[in-house]
């Protein structure tokens, strides 16, 4: 099948060094930067919204695929939780272009699976060595697909509806760390070149392995309240998760006490950080780069796994991981762990449950001996 035209979607001007807007001939300038990628997305998802006309044709063959994915993005996206489908419309966008509705089957939707994998990840677009977008993501886009196409079904019936033929899902990850590779992986940060980003990703991996906190809400952690993200409570022995304006998502952030193990760390760095001085000033968020938030650690964390001798596979979403195994192995009941980790029970169950000592150990002692 030859590659369908391309809708409206971004594109950077090395020249200019700014963000366009791209559909057919023409060029509209987003005026952001680089590093204003989000800002980008949102001027994207303006100019499709002004330029959106409702199809009157009600056959799949008479609809295009970016006319359902907007249809979605306006009406029922923005009452979802979770608002990671904005990136993957641009994508399917961009792939599926003046296709029409009726050509979504099994042999396009593997050909959209073939192209994303043959694309690099957008963190990692400038790296010498690309990281490739993995099935596991190509996978997530399709069933934002087909949550647009079912969508509009119900609103109105196609004639026939085009079924999203989705890869098979990826197995969970057995990979965790031993204490020995968290340790190597501590002393490889006091190693790094930059001492400041060493120290960031050094708070970094002790906050995320002691709390089971995911590395978005780790880097978004402050000493005070605030609406950018989480804060952590001295007096009440408690971290908050979530910003004061944030809406909980599928992915859950509620609140967990402070461990113990690194209570006194905490407060160490509160006060370093939070004391003026005449070289800076109060730096309110417990990972700072040079007094900055952290948006990413990608570089300081892939210097720190080859100092420790760990692989490509030891991604920072392991530490998480890691914290909820370790729990596991400690015996802690998996409905306290669930509790913690903010991870449903259902996943503590079928993920990690026989690194509990007491898995399966009634059934096992019973098994072969009389009534």
């Amino acid at each position: 099948m030859p590659r369908p035209a391309k809708g409206a979607r971004l594109w950077f001007d090395k020249n200019a060094k700014l963000w366009f807007i791209r559909d057919g001939s023409l060029k509209r300038g987003t005026g952001c930067s680089l590093e204003e990628r989000a800002g980008a997305e949102e001027k994207l998802k303006s100019y499709i919204a002004e330029k959106y006309e409702p199809p009157k044709d009600g056959r799949a063959a008479g609809l295009l695929v970016p006319d359902i994915l907007t249809y979605y993005a306006r009406n029922v996206a923005p009452g979802q939780k979770s608002d990671a489908s904005s990136y993957a419309i641009e994508r399917l966008v961009e792939w599926w272009g003046s296709c029409a509705v009726s050509d979504v089957k099994t042999s396009t939707c593997k050909a959209y699976v073939e192209h994303r994998m043959s694309q690099p990840i957008r963190q990692a677009i400038k790296a010498k060595i690309p990281k490739m977008t993995s099935q596991e993501t190509a996978r997530r886009e399709l069933t934002v697909l087909r949550a647009a196409i079912n969508a509009w079904h119900a609103e109105t019936p196609f004639d026939a509806l085009p079924v999203v033929t989705l890869p098979k899902q990826s197995p969970p990850r057995n990979r965790w760390l031993t204490r020995t590779e968290v340790a190597r992986l501590l002393h490889a940060t006091r190693k790094l070149e930059d001492k400041d980003a060493g120290r960031a990703l050094r708070r970094f991996i002790i906050v995320s392995i002691y709390t089971a906190t995911r590395s978005g809400a780790v880097r978004r952690l402050g000493w005070l309240p605030n609406t950018l993200g989480g804060h952590i409570d001295f007096d009440a022995g408690v971290i908050h998760r979530r910003g004061e304006d944030d809406e909980e998502t599928r992915k859950r952030r509620p609140p967990a006490r402070i461990p113990d193990r690194i209570a006194g760390n905490l407060r160490r760095w509160r006060s370093e950080d939070m004391r003026q001085t005449n070289d800076h000033d109060p730096i309110p968020f417990v990972i700072h780069f040079r007094g900055s938030p952290v948006a990413s650690q990608r570089r300081s964390w892939a210097a720190a796994c080859k100092i420790a001798g760990l692989g490509n596979e030891v991604t920072p979403h392991i530490l998480k991981h890691t914290a909820i195994t370790w729990m596991m192995l400690s015996g802690i009941d998996a409905w306290d762990v669930s509790g913690y980790a903010g991870t449903s029970l259902k996943m503590i169950e079928e993920v990690y449950g026989h690194h509990h000592p007491e898995f399966q150990g009634d059934a096992a002692g019973r098994i072969g001996k009389r009534r």
